[in-house]
């Protein structure tokens, strides 16, 4: 049997992660992810103490499920004879879990129901799995969306070198409106070409930004005058230490994430 493509939802602040390393045991639907719950408990065999990964076989239905889940959105597809499925809807977690059957039982069935939902026991490694554009309300963006509509589809090279600022903007925490602009410049749906990454190498993420600044300061005051801020900070202390002002701002942008 063909394999089957999920969809997965995840707090934004796991996307990087999700990015480098793949999808491990617990790294699944964010309200499930944590302390052991009575869902954990209700589950049996290889899918008991939380080790499974979770998607969505429908992405209408998972985008109503951002609030529960959160607004991260990755795909990865799975074995349907390897899994576990169950609609949503049922929730009583020991009938779900009597009751749930693989993926390709329910195929075979025909229609599959809006609401279903998938459990894996295998990790999914990176290469098997897609980040996409997050599901990203302009409420969650407040001042950034502006400028995140202007660049994040239209302008790459704009898009990558701004997220490199909204991701030193964060600092500590990731639940901020500046930590969601970077996620939803850092990810679309269309991947990001090697050619797209190598020039803006060439370009310089800095240059890119500044220009990029100063083009839509209008329509997004507040956010680029934060943005600008950022980037007369990071150049003053690739100053300080000795670093040109594209290295500084790659360094602190994996320090921010590696603290994430």
């Amino acid at each position: 049997m063909a394999r089957y493509t999920l969809h997965h939802l995840t707090r934004y602040a796991n996307l990087p992660l999700i990015e480098a390393d793949g999808l491990k045991t617990r790294a699944d639907v964010s309200d499930r992810y944590g302390p052991l719950t009575p869902f954990d408990a209700a589950a049996t065999g290889a899918y008991a103490f939380g080790k499974r990964v979770s998607g969505y076989v429908s992405l209408t239905y998972a985008t109503t499920r951002t609030q529960t889940h959160g607004g991260g959105y990755v795909t990865f597809d799975v074995d349907p004879t390897r899994t576990l499925a169950q609609q949503a809807q049922i929730t009583d977690v020991a009938q779900y879990w009597q009751t749930a059957r693989p993926l390709a039982a329910w195929l075979l069935d025909g229609e599959l129901p809006d609401d279903l939902e998938v459990h894996t026991p295998v990790a999914i490694r990176a290469k098997r799995l897609s980040v996409k554009a997050p599901l990203v309300t302009d409420t969650e963006l407040d001042v950034y969306a502006p400028l995140v509509h202007a660049v994040a589809d239209s302008d790459r090279l704009a898009a990558k070198a701004l997220m490199h600022l909204a991701v030193i903007a964060t600092g500590d925490n990731p639940d901020t409106p500046v930590f969601v602009a970077a996620c939803a410049l850092a990810w679309r749906d269309t991947p990001d070409t090697d050619a797209l990454l190598r020039e803006l190498g060439e370009y310089g993420a800095a240059r890119l930004a500044s220009a990029a600044l100063a083009e839509h300061g209008q329509i997004a005051p507040e956010a680029t005058r934060t943005l600008r801020a950022v980037l007369d900070e990071v150049r003053q202390w690739g100053e300080d230490n000795g670093m040109e002002e594209d290295e500084a701002i790659r360094e602190r942008t994996i320090d921010v994430l590696a603290g994430l």
